[in-house]
């Protein structure tokens, strides 16, 4: 027998089932209509339209609707698919799908479409289509020879500058060439086309200069292995290897107007702070750089208070200048070297410019004329020597705070040092191998 407690109980359970029901009828009513639009604003984004490839598989990265399906077809044969995936930034609400492993087949061109189906079963009225072309064949490149190098009269293979030029072949299949070594890579400076067999591309013949390594005293020569190398739109690359095998060897002489006889105690100059020395010389033409500035220091006849044995010298500023429309020093070529103190008297100072003067620029050194001297800091402090023998060159000057005096009567003793190559740690390179002897293989 059912007592109240299992009657009431009974009761709820059917209103419970009465609402749900009428909930569930209430939902039919509002329910928003399928989606049967078809998906928009689909892209391939790589590879792209045009592009030449030299991998036969590939993947294929795209946008497109959030969920949808993505099938990448190549000459119309289906070669894989993925869902697109929430991206960031969404870029008006579509994802983004890479399909991977997508096979190109051999050589040739191909056409890539993506079929692109939103999770509502819509397909995209027109497919998204590029085309591409796979090229998996290097062009053909061939080493000629090194040249931009003369025999001198010490029957070795020199170079006024530290540079030679590779030559090379290839084809008009090739969309770039260049010399490499490490990561060192250079590029042509000069092409000529020739034409090719029937049904052949064009020859084409390039040339590429090529600096030397960094060569040093401690480490004065080195056999360098070359790649002479051909390139084209696809990235394939052929190579063929040369060596060169380059020695530090350089070229430099000292300039001077002065016979290095300073006669009398009398022959001498010197000036008060913000005066300036120079003297004129031009450069052989196989000279590049200036190097070192030389001065004949007199005695000052002063004791040095710490030691009398010591020299009393006081600091200067060395200088290279550049002439100007009335050759004399105008603008300066290098930023100012101070001399430091207390430099031997009696001889020659010998000043290395820490960073060499390149004399070649013609604008700036005509026919490789240029200046070198001091600017004086202290009154009377140094004093240089002059030579008065005969015959008298005219190319030291004085500067006197307003203008540039030339001496008439005396050779200011400052002479310069240039070479065909920088000094100092850079490479004193201009030699390619003992009796110009290239090494290729």
């Amino acid at each position: 027998m059912r007592g109240p407690l299992t009657r009431r109980l009974k009761a709820a359970t059917v209103l419970v089932a009465a609402a749900a029901l009428a909930f569930s009828a209430g939902c039919e009513k509002t329910a928003m209509d399928p989606d049967t639009d078809p998906p928009t604003g689909s892209t391939i984004e790589n590879p792209t339209d045009g592009e030449s490839l030299s991998s036969e598989t590939i993947n294929v990265r795209g946008r497109a609707e959030v969920g949808a399906t993505v099938e990448i077809l190549v000459n119309d044969v289906l070669q894989g698919s993925a869902v697109a995936a929430v991206a960031e930034p969404n870029d008006g609400g579509l994802g983004r799908f890479t399909v991977e492993d997508v096979s190109l087949g051999g050589e040739g061109h191909k056409v890539l479409k993506a079929i692109v189906t939103d999770l509502y079963g819509n397909t995209a009225d027109d497919p998204v289509v590029i085309e591409v072309d796979l090229d998996i064949t290097p062009p053909p490149v061939a080493f000629e020879q090194v040249i931009d190098a003369e025999y001198d009269t010490l029957d070795i293979w020199a170079t006024g500058l530290p540079q030679v030029s590779a030559v090379g072949r290839t084809d008009t299949t090739a969309s770039d060439a260049r010399v490499r070594y490490g990561i060192n890579s250079f590029r042509p400076v000069q092409a000529d086309t020739f034409p090719g067999e029937p049904g052949e591309p064009d020859s084409v013949r390039f040339w590429v200069p090529m600096t030397s390594p960094p060569l040093t005293g401690a480490d004065p020569e080195t056999l360098v292995q070359y790649y002479l190398e051909a390139i084209d739109a696809a990235g394939n690359v052929s190579s063929e290897g040369f060596r060169v095998h380059w020695i530090a060897e350089g070229r430099d002489t000292v300039l001077a107007w002065d016979d290095g006889n300073f006669g009398s105690i009398g022959n001498q100059t010197t000036g008060q702070s913000g005066m300036q020395l120079a003297v004129q010389f031009q450069a052989p033409t196989w000279a590049n750089y200036v190097t070192e500035i030389h001065y004949y220091v007199m005695n000052d006849n002063q004791d040095n208070p710490n030691d009398p044995q010591a020299p009393t010298t006081k600091p200067f500023i060395a200088y290279v200048w550049r002439p100007n429309q009335d050759m004399r020093p105008g603008v300066p070529g290098n930023d100012g070297l101070n001399s430091g103190e207390l430099y031997p008297e009696d001889e020659w100072l010998q000043l290395v410019l820490p960073n060499s003067v390149n004399i070649t620029n013609n604008s700036w050194y005509p026919d490789k004329q240029f200046f070198v001297g001091m600017e004086w800091l202290h009154r009377s402090n140094p004093i240089f020597g002059l030579d008065d023998d005969l015959p008298i060159d005219f190319m030291s000057f004085r500067y006197n705070w307003t203008e540039w005096e030339q001496f008439t009567a005396h050779d200011a003793m400052v002479r310069a040092k240039v070479s065909d190559i920088p000094s100092g740690n850079a490479a004193r390179t201009a030699v390619i191998g003992p009796g110009g002897i290239i090494y290729d293989e």
